[in-house]
């Protein structure tokens, strides 16, 4: 089995909970380090169901199994392909771009409706089954618990869930929705999510919004991303909330500059524990500087050392921070730093139903 190199994953807001996501109401609170860890450790906690840790696992072998049911999606047009534009973004991380075939978009067959698919461990792949139970106008797919050491699905194999996936087209967009339960006899939905793409071939614009959910903590988030080719540049919008912690958070990132690109980050992370802004510029290779401040004063400095290499943090006057500051402004920007990952993780079992790529 393809192993996930992704972390467990959280879904996107519903319009209504992503308007809530703004931080501009929020009145100034005393800041208390610890506190916002644990809110962030709830944040992380509510994607972290079994049932969506086996998805994420899984995400790439459900994208391959429904690229084998697409034959007639092109992810990139060869004429894409040649320009250099494309090259650099692909440098950056993310490439993307709608089919241009001239045919109708991409579909689930109708010989693949209406069919659950299990994971044969034989043939280290997803295979149809002979069960019921997917939904007439999608598929379903059968979870199973993960080794957490190898991020591979324990052998024999024991069932956690399931995952079903359904794709609809209206005018110009295309949308593809994952439903994720968790259980075998009695399920819950543990994640909710639905990916659209849209725009033109040389801006396209992707989207998801949704929730992730596990016990009582529920994780309500919207990714964009836009692509624009003509002026090489890449942006990324995202807002999360968590409702029962007063959490709230927010990352406007942008990656362009040609042979040289640069990321451009401007972050908000707000509850009643404090609000803590993080912004500035680094080099795709992981050099810049991120000022922080706290409730409007510059708090700290993160001076990146490169991809491999641990960030300085000194306090606004150069003075060391406490190890709790530390450990806080860490997580904070570990958090916003896995924004893209989950973009991916979510994006990669439906890639093929949007004529995208990534």
């Amino acid at each position: 089995m393809r192993r996930s190199f992704l972390r467990p994953f959280v879904a996107t807001a519903t319009l209504a909970v992503a308007a809530a996501c703004s931080d501009g109401g929020t009145a100034p609170v005393p800041l208390d380090p610890a506190g916002l860890q644990g809110d962030l450790a709830s944040a992380v906690a509510a994607g972290s169901a079994p049932a969506t840790e086996s998805f994420g696992v899984a995400s790439l072998a459900i994208g391959d199994i429904l690229g084998d049911q697409m034959p007639a999606v092109i992810a990139l047009p060869v004429a894409l392909l040649k320009d250099p534009a494309a090259q650099k973004l692909d440098g950056a991380t993310l490439q993307l771009a709608r089919a241009s075939t001239g045919t109708e978009p991409a579909s689930i067959p109708a010989a693949a409706l209406g069919v659950t698919f299990e994971y044969d461990a034989a043939l280290d792949r997803y295979v149809a089954g002979e069960r019921g139970g997917a939904p007439a106008n999608g598929v379903r797919f059968v979870l199973y618990a993960v080794d957490p050491a190898t991020e591979a699905f324990v052998e024999p194999l024991v069932e956690t869930g399931y995952a079903e996936i359904t794709r609809t087209v209206t005018n110009d967009r295309a949308t593809a929705r994952v439903q994720v339960f968790s259980g075998v006899a009695n399920v819950t939905k543990v994640l909710d999510y639905a990916a659209t793409v849209r725009g033109t071939l040389t801006v396209p614009e992707l989207s998801v919004t949704g929730f992730a959910r596990n016990a009582s903590d529920s994780l309500a988030f919207a990714l964009g991303s836009e692509v624009d080719l003509a002026r090489e540049r890449l942006s990324i919008n995202w807002r999360a909330a968590v409702p029962s912690r007063g959490l709230v958070t927010r990352l406007e990132q942008s990656i362009g500059g040609g042979e040289n690109p640069t990321i451009s980050i401007n972050s908000v992370i707000a509850s009643r524990n404090g609000r803590v802004g993080m912004s500035g510029t680094i080099s795709l290779f992981g050099e810049g500087t991120l000022t922080v401040k706290v409730n409007g004063d510059t708090f700290a400095t993160i001076a990146m050392n490169g991809v491999e290499g641990e960030p300085t943090i000194t306090g606004a006057s150069g003075q060391p921070l406490t190890p709790e500051e530390e450990a806080m402004l860490e997580q904070i920007f570990e958090w916003f730093g896995d924004a893209f990952t989950w973009f991916s993780s979510l994006l990669a079992p439906v890639g093929p139903l949007l004529d995208a790529a990534i």
